[in-house]
């Protein structure tokens, strides 16, 4: 069985997008997102599942950027621009330890170079994308 992630491009009124850190693993910075829970959830409920819980913001999903696979690791991740409805205010917590806007040349680093790919189709308004990833980029 495939692992199936979905992440979030969120942008504010300055077209600068939502990262977030994470608080595991490798501690590098990417969008709000993550997994599928195995509960039968749909791609979009975890999307705003995620966002609630990583940046504590209510989205809606807009449009699908792109969908980039691992097929060696049998790994693929949906990523959708997503409008921000709410956001509440957040605190670090274990998940996550930083949150910020970002423009495109001020993004926090580290970041990974798989992160950095999704985001820059993101910031250049691309959509409908199938992206084949070098399963030897640094891993999420």
């Amino acid at each position: 069985m495939p692992t199936v992630g979905v992440f979030a491009a969120i942008f504010d009124d300055q077209r600068r997008i939502l990262c977030v850190k994470m608080n595991y693993g490798p501690k590098s910075w990417t969008t709000p997102g993550g997994k599928l829970d195995r509960s039968n959830e749909s791609p979009i409920e975890a999307l705003k599942r995620e966002a609630r819980e990583e940046a504590n913001c209510h989205i809606e999903p807009k449009r699908l950027i792109g969908i980039y696979c691992m097929p060696s690791r049998d790994d693929i991740v949906l990523f959708m621009e997503a409008e921000m409805v709410e956001m509440g205010e957040w605190q670090p917590n274990d998940e996550i330890s930083e949150i910020g806007f970002f423009s495109w040349n001020e993004l926090p680093s580290p970041m990974d170079s798989k992160s950095l790919t999704r985001i820059q189709d993101a910031f250049e308004g691309r959509t409908g994308l199938v992206r084949i990833l070098d399963p030897d980029l640094d891993s999420e």
